[in-house]
Parts: C-alpha cells; sequence; structure tokens
C-alpha cells in the first residue's frame, strides 16, 4: 500500500516524465532543488546545479518531431521521514527530423528531501547499461 509520501513522489515524477516528453523546458527541473547533483549519460556526465543542466540540453537534446516517448517504467519509491529515494526504468524515443527513429533504454535513480513539506530532487543519476557482446 502506498503511502501519502510515496503517492507524491510518483506523482511529481509524473509531471517530470510529462514535461520532458512534451517540450516543457521549464517544468522539467520545478522540483529539483537548485544544487542538485545530477549523473545523465552525455557528457560531461556530471552537472553540479540544475541551471548547469538546464544550460546543456540545447548542446544535446535531439529534435524530435512529433510524440517523444518518455516513460519510467518499474518505478520504485521508498520514503521514510525526511529522505526518499526511487528507481526504475526509463524508456525513451522519439523521431528525428529526417524520419529515422531513435529508441533509448537507461537506469534512472532519484534520491529526494522534504523541504518545507514538499519533495524536492537532490540528486539524479541516469545511466545506460553496457552490454557485453
Amino acid at each position: 500500500m502506498k503511502n501519502d509520501d510515496e503517492t507524491k513522489i510518483r506523482a511529481l515524477l509524473e509531471n517530470w516524465t510529462s514535461a520532458t516528453k512534451t517540450g516543457r523546458h521549464h517544468d522539467v527541473l520545478a522540483h529539483h532543488a537548485k544544487d542538485v547533483v545530477i549523473y545523465d549519460v552525455l557528457p560531461p556526465l556530471r552537472y553540479t546545479s540544475a541551471a548547469e543542466y538546464r544550460a546543456s540540453w540545447d548542446e544535446w537534446q535531439p529534435d524530435g518531431q512529433g510524440e517523444m516517448r518518455f516513460e519510467l517504467e518499474d518505478l520504485s519509491v521508498i520514503s521514510g521521514g525526511d529522505t526518499a529515494f526511487a528507481y526504475g526504468v526509463l524508456q525513451c524515443g522519439g523521431n528525428l527530423p529526417d524520419g529515422v527513429e531513435f529508441r533509448d533504454t537507461v537506469r534512472a535513480t532519484f534520491c529526494f528531501k522534504k523541504v518545507s513539506n514538499a519533495w524536492v530532487v537532490v540528486h539524479q543519476h541516469i545511466s545506460k547499461p553496457f552490454i557485453r557482446g
């Protein structure tokens, strides 16, 4: 059974995925701390603020056409007191302007801190599995 904190965190992450998928850039980091530490799959791999992370988007974010895919699956949330964490698998994809479809599967972990009775992301880690072939 989900508790109230877990429900709030799930809603926060649903808003994050929705904002990302629909290109609402001003909403993507709405619930991230200003001094959030983010590890991401693309260089420089480590960001030490929301502003630094946001400034990098235009350099690497694909210019998708039509509906984008950005879905958090198998989400687990654990909360207690003023801290919580969540993790799952993130399915990303869409179509590039030339019609080529791209898809990717990455892992996502979020660490939260309760500030003034609201949850904020203080650490986000997105990583891509390395599969030997």
